[in-house]
């Protein structure tokens, strides 16, 4: 897969100083990568606004702000991680050809700072509009600043908790500015059974972490059973009172949606190489 960043000197840099353009270029690199960023890293959060809070376009837009604004303190860290912490790793990713890490350095500072100013300019607006979680929501992006620090500084076992700990707080910034108090704590299980456990289990079978515990060889079939237990779970807690029965729709979404990635990278090859290259490419089993 030809990288998008492989002529520099002939980039428009302009459009790098956007939010998510980063990403875009270094990650999700073809359109069925971005419909999976769709699905994976952005519907989750706005499913949960909607589902713990009210069904309103006003709310679409604001929720589309906070997400947007997570992601420019969120580029930060890819940022500095694809420029400056992979020169220092044994087994990098390498999203960035290596031959031009010089002329990106010269826009390090600059492309940061952009991202840090609108996040700034975006959480104000939003802690204006909804004032009721700011202390709440300033905390969570201060955390996620502090981890994503730690895990491009240091690498090792403690990269498995700092990573948790930023794709948690990627779901939960753009849904804490909106849902009362008495619903975080449900909001977040959900976001901790649907999402973080999974990426946590994939990520501490990694052999260079835990060499022991290899239970992703297939991660599509993993991904499936998993989900199938996440969704007897769900309707537990729904029995229980402890989630309400429209919850359990982003477990069961999920579930579809790896039961596509399945029969698609087994039996629709052509699309399977596509994606195979994304993940590759990603870094992870997206």
């Amino acid at each position: 897969m030809k990288n998008p960043l492989e002529n520099v000197s002939k980039l428009n840099w302009g459009c790098y100083y956007l939010p998510l353009r980063w990403t875009f270029a270094t990650r999700y690199t073809n359109p069925i990568n971005i419909i999976s960023f769709f699905l994976i890293d952005a519907l989750p959060s706005l499913y949960l606004v909607f589902a713990l809070s009210d069904f309103r376009l006003e709310l679409a837009v604001n929720w589309f702000i906070a997400f947007v604004t997570m992601f420019c303190f969120y580029e930060c860290g890819y940022i500095f991680n694809e420029i400056v912490s992979v020169r220092y790793e044994k087994n990098p990713t390498i999203r960035i050809p290596e031959p031009y890490f010089f002329l990106i350095l010269r826009h390090l500072e600059n492309l940061i700072t952009v991202r840090v100013v609108l996040g700034v300019l975006g959480s104000w607006f939003l802690m204006s509009m909804f004032p009721d979680n700011r202390g709440l929501y300033v905390f969570c992006v201060l955390l996620l600043l502090v981890t994503y620090s730690v895990h491009n500084f240091y690498r090792g076992k403690i990269n498995a908790l700092t990573m948790a700990i930023e794709v948690t707080l990627k779901y939960m910034i753009p849904i804490v500015i909106f849902i009362p108090d008495d619903r975080l704590i449900t909001s977040l299980s959900v976001v901790l059974l649907t999402i973080v456990l999974v990426r946590f289990i994939e990520y501490i079978s990694k052999k260079e972490f835990f060499p022991r515990i290899r239970v992703t060889r297939d991660v599509d079939s993993f991904r499936i059973k998993y989900y199938i237990l996440i969704c007897a779970i769900s309707i537990v807690l729904v029995g229980i009172g402890i989630w309400s029965p429209i919850l359990c729709g982003l477990p069961f979404l999920f579930l579809v949606y790896r039961l596509l990635s399945w029969y698609v990278m087994n039996h629709v090859k052509h699309v399977a190489g596509i994606i195979h290259e994304g993940r590759k490419h990603h870094g992870t089993d997206k």
